[in-house]
């Protein structure tokens, strides 16, 4: 074992995927690591961290004494918090150094070296082992690292900033290890407590990826510009072989005693036929377990979904995005046309999926109240059952749609910025689809949220016609019974959903 230890921290996010992923192939080079899950992430109760989690993280940091930190940064819903953890951080351990890693360090590398020492940019599976041994080196002989050859790497070298060379993307992803998972040295720090576990092991679920790279173009999503970043350095998309698929899930069922379901966090499940017949034919034999995926409308095929099924899939979440043809192809970048999302919903009803949802973007300033009627009348359209996601758009740094704000004078780059370093409990509320007062326009979109919102619900989908009467366009708050009774069924619903997995009844 080498006498360099590192601390990962996965931020918000209890399975951290890429953390594991960075912490396995950093142990099969015999370097020490420990892994921090900090703060559970709730969309339901957001929170920034308390004073109290925050000692906690420093304490168990001073206990591990560690040489390199490195603090995986995803989204912006969190980032006021990864600066505040940063400050923190550099306060107590000065000697330290400190890396940034994730989608927002790649984005904005400058600025992110405002909070840290280093950032890593992009997929880093073998970059982080070239500046790990250039750090430890470098402190071996008493030296400055020498990090010129340190790949994905953005650094300080006195004002100038240098960005090296991005590494090609790894073509075969079998040939990494999986993520680290129940190794003694992970500590769980939440709710105001820290407990000495590796909170995957006591899940009930297990995440994984059987690919990377989005084939799609969203205007709100990074993907799009971290393929403009990698143009040029492989194929972005990657999808791994079966063998090494499942083998990653035996293993995992054998660490994860009450395993129950496996969600893959593709960005879209795999739709190729050949991948899917042999995945399928050994899936249910080998693993036996329901599981959850992400789909695209124009990647949900007759003869893919029926395999699927067959094989154990439970759910998939599709992202419709909106319900208007204009807001979905002039702004989201996303060209499906409402025939192909009703096509796309009866192929799902006729498969049998057991549960279906659909991923709706709304509260967004580029929507007219006439965008959300089209939206109300495409989802009543939508064959069931399905349930609805409904969300508020956010402007994640760097996307397409923030411009596009801008150029059509909805919102300032300030504006968006000072949007972008709020605390997550005041993103999260401002995402309240649900708020109805004040003008006419506001209770009109009131009323077709609403309207859409009791789409996904048979019995009361059925009554809607009589809602359309035009006083309930005036006084949405006369629907807040209807609304009501549906949010209940709808908790009741997961309740029951989550005691059948826990219990293996899914």
């Amino acid at each position: 074992m080498k006498d360099y230890p590192i601390v990962l921290i996965g931020l918000y996010n209890s399975k951290a995927l890429g953390v594991r992923a960075l912490s396995s192939v950093l142990k099969a080079k015999g370097y020490p690591v420990s892994i921090i899950f900090f703060k559970d992430f709730n969309s339901l109760n957001a929170r920034s961290p308390s004073e109290e989690e925050y000692r906690l993280l420093v304490d168990k940091l001073m206990e591990l004494n560690p040489r390199m930190i490195g603090l995986s940064v995803m989204s912006t819903f969190y980032l006021s918090a990864a600066h505040e953890m940063s400050r923190r951080i550099k306060a107590a351990f000065p000697a330290a150094s400190l890396v940034w890693g994730g989608v927002y360090p790649t984005m904005f590398p400058k600025e992110s070296l405002d909070h840290c020492d280093y950032v890593m940019r992009g997929e880093c599976d073998e970059a982080i082992i070239d500046l790990v041994e250039a750090l430890s080196a470098a402190t071996d002989v008493g030296e400055p690292p020498n990090l010129t050859q340190v790949p994905n790497l953005t650094y300080r070298c006195g004002d100038t900033v240098i960005d090296n060379p991005l590494n090609h993307l790894r073509a075969q992803l079998d040939e990494l290890p999986f993520p680290d998972m129940g190794s003694g040295a992970m500590y769980h720090i939440s709710d105001g407590k820290l407990t000495c576990c590796d909170p995957q092991v006591a899940s009930v679920s297990y995440e994984m990826s059987a690919s990377r790279g989005c084939p799609f173009v969203c205007s709100y999503c990074s993907s799009l510009n971290l393929k403009r970043i990698y143009k040029g350095k492989g194929p972005f998309v990657r999808q791994r072989s079966v063998d090494s698929t499942l083998a990653e899930l035996r293993w995992a069922k054998g660490l994860v005693k009450n395993m129950r379901m496996v969600w893959f966090w593709d960005e879209i499940f795999a739709d190729d036929e050949s991948w899917v017949r042999e995945f399928v034919g050994r899936y249910k034999q080998e693993i036996g377990l329901p599981f959850n995926i992400w789909g695209h409308p124009h990647k949900i095929k007759p003869k893919i979904m029926a395999m699927l099924v067959e094989a154990g899939l439970h759910q998939v979440v599709v992202g419709i995005q909106h319900g208007s043809p204009r807001i979905r192809k002039e702004i989201y970048f996303r060209p499906e046309t409402d025939e192909e999302l009703i096509e796309m919903s009866r192929i799902l009803a006729e498969a049998k999926v057991p549960e279906v949802i659909y991923d709706l973007i709304l509260d967004s300033p580029f929507e007219t109240v006439e965008d959300l009627e089209k939206t109300y009348h495409l989802c009543m359209k939508l064959h069931k059952p399905f349930t609805l996601n409904l969300h508020g758009l956010s402007f994640l740094p760097g996307t397409d749609i923030e411009k596009l704000a801008v150029d059509k004078g909805l919102l300032t780059w300030e504006e968006l910025k000072q949007q972008q370093s709020r605390p997550i409990e005041e993103m999260y509320h401002s995402f309240s689809w649900w708020t109805h007062t004040g003008s006419k326009e506001d209770r009109e979109r009131a009323y077709w949220k609403n309207m859409i919102h009791l789409t996904q619900f048979g019995w009361a989908s059925a009554l809607l016609p009589l809602f359309e009467a035009g006083i309930f366009r005036q006084k949405p708050e006369m629907m807040n019974p209807l609304r009501t009774t549906a949010n209940g069924w709808n908790l009741m619903r997961r309740a029951a959903r989550k005691a059948r997995l826990k219990l293996g009844l899914t």
